[in-house]
């Protein structure tokens, strides 16, 4: 007699880390299969059509958010996050195809540093008996040009900024010295 598993492992949903100034962090998680429609009575606020929210906790220095989409579970579970946050003023906004996590920072400060540094375990993610290396969303380049929100402006910065050759004029040169003979 065949029995079938009822139990499904979560996924690990990709993921972008996005400062947005010294105090809030964004993080975009991709559910490719998650759709959404307006909320009634906030019309501005979007819930998930076919999915349900399972967790969604902050702590002073931690994150865990789960959804079943469909027939797939997604999780993520931020163990140790580079600072503190204020749990209270977090949330989390959903849209079709992921999410958006925001994280309101405790100090202002910089995580950026911290999470791209190699000497640094960066997002200390959770590993879980229910999640596997095997069991994750493919890694794809995410387009957040689909998306309502505005342009991320400092994904995980990798090298300073260097300005374009185009766009810088040069001085005019000054004024050869005025000689005057008498």
């Amino acid at each position: 007699m065949h029995t079938s598993d009822t139990t499904t492992k979560p996924i690990l949903p990709s993921f972008v880390v996005q400062e947005e100034g010294t105090r809030k962090v964004l993080v975009y998680l991709r559910i490719p299969e998650l759709k959404v429609k307006r909320s009634f009575p906030n019309i501005f606020k979007f819930v998930p059509t076919n999915g349900q929210e399972k967790v969604l906790d902050f702590q002073n220095q931690s994150f865990t958010f789960t959804i079943n989409v469909q027939t797939k579970l997604y999780s993520i579970s931020i163990a140790r996050l580079p600072g503190e946050i204020q749990p209270e003023r977090c949330s989390i906004m959903y849209q079709r195809g992921g999410c958006w996590i925001t994280l309101y920072k405790l100090e202002p400060m910089s995580w950026m540093n911290r999470i791209c540094d190699n000497l640094n375990p960066g997002l200390d993610i959770e590993d879980d008996d229910n999640q596997n290396p095997e069991v994750s969303a493919p890694i794809e380049e995410v387009q957040l040009k689909d998306t309502d929100m505005p342009p991320p402006f400092n994904l995980v910065p990798l090298a300073p900024c260097v300005p374009s050759r185009l766009s810088t004029k040069k001085a005019p040169a000054p004024p050869p010295p005025s000689t005057t003979t008498n």
